[in-house]
């Protein structure tokens, strides 16, 4: 295999023709916040509701609340831009195939892994808002209004009147008092149906189905007095990278509040979304074994990185929404391997 070089990159002064670049990796934690945001629109006729329905209290203005669904941890690998190495061989073939046997177990990043971690996502709807309230009557929006004009009549010396029908636009208020009177209407006739009182009587199938119509259409006009609530979900995504030699992290990833939902971590607004990590230390022992090789430049030498575990929690002020362990790289202990122990002996 003949005689192998391994230099870190911020110890080179320059590439060599025939180097071979591979990285120790390290460990990315990606936390995902999922929140159900529940939105109350306002109906066009609420101020009627009392009035025409005896509803009390409908809602004038919109308004927004939120509550957590869901907490998720994931981790992911990528390159540790402090543990860039470059491999000079006498052979370079060989001494890569042994370095592949380093990569299939994860614990070195060859050159085809090196692209940069990109992470992208949008959290902002440009989408302008729907319609909320389309169907607002059963009856036209226009009225009929008598429209007095005179008309000079030869055989008379006075004017006499005459009218002319001229379109007008129904009131807010009328056009409730007609919403509510529907309202009214699909009710007589949903207890008409299971009362029986119909001379042809729907049975079975039929008759869940026209009661299920009716119940929707009665809410859907329900909703011009009282609104309407809106549910959706929405999802933001953070990303952090921990730092190695550390025993305790504890981050502040986000805020969150019933009334204002998730916000950034330096928002003013809301109870902090924490994630701690603790490292589990089961690599301590390694840390204190003194190293024969000294550097920059190592002869027969690559070094990886024995993985270390962390115990993962994520808080909701005093309450815990998730906790697991995993696996972090850069808590782990940088070891020395003689890659003249993959020799076949002779």
């Amino acid at each position: 295999m003949g005689k192998i070089s391994v230099t870190n990159v911020h110890d080179l002064a320059a590439f060599q023709e025939n180097s071979y670049i591979y990285a120790l990796p390290r460990t990315r934690v990606t936390v995902g916040i999922v929140a159900l945001r529940h939105q109350v629109i306002p109906g066009p006729y609420n101020a009627y509701a009392e009035k025409f329905l005896g509803i009390k209290g409908a809602s004038s203005i919109s308004t927004a609340s939120w509550e957590l669904k869901e907490t998720y941890l994931n981790t992911s690998r990528e390159p540790d831009p402090d543990q860039y190495y470059s491999l000079e061989a006498d052979n370079p073939s060989i001494a890569i195939n042994h370095l592949m046997k380093f990569t299939d177990s994860g614990l070195i990043i060859d050159n085809q892994e090196l692209t940069p971690f990109i992470h992208s996502r949008s959290y902002f709807d440009d989408r302008p808002e729907p319609l909320h309230f389309t169907d607002m009557s059963v009856k036209r929006n226009r009225i009929e209004t008598a429209e007095k004009k005179t008309k000079g009549v030869t055989e008379v010396t006075v004017d006499m009147p005459v009218t002319k029908s001229a379109p007008g636009l129904k009131t807010t208020e009328k056009k409730a008092e007609e919403a509510a009177n529907f309202i009214i209407k699909i009710r007589k006739r949903r207890f008409k149906l299971l009362a029986g009182q119909y001379e042809v009587f729907p049975e079975g199938t039929a008759l869940e189905t026209s009661v299920r119509e009716l119940d929707e259409l009665e809410k859907e006009y329900l909703s011009l007095f009282i609104g309407k609530v809106y549910t959706d979900t929405v999802e933001r995504v953070f990303q952090y990278t921990p730092q190695p030699g550390q025993s305790l992290e504890r981050n502040v990833i986000c805020r969150f509040s019933d009334e204002t939902g998730i916000q950034d971590a330096m928002s003013l607004s809301g109870m902090p979304i924490v994630l701690e990590l603790k490292n589990m230390e089961f690599t301590v022992a390694l840390r204190d074994v003194q190293n024969p090789y000294s550097g920059p430049t190592y002869e027969n030498i690559i070094y990886y990185r024995i993985p270390e575990k962390a115990y993962s929690r994520i808080f909701y002020g005093s309450t815990i929404l998730l906790e697991s362990e995993i696996e972090v790289l850069q808590y782990g202990v940088l070891i020395p391997f003689n890659i003249k122990m993959l020799e076949p002996k002779k």
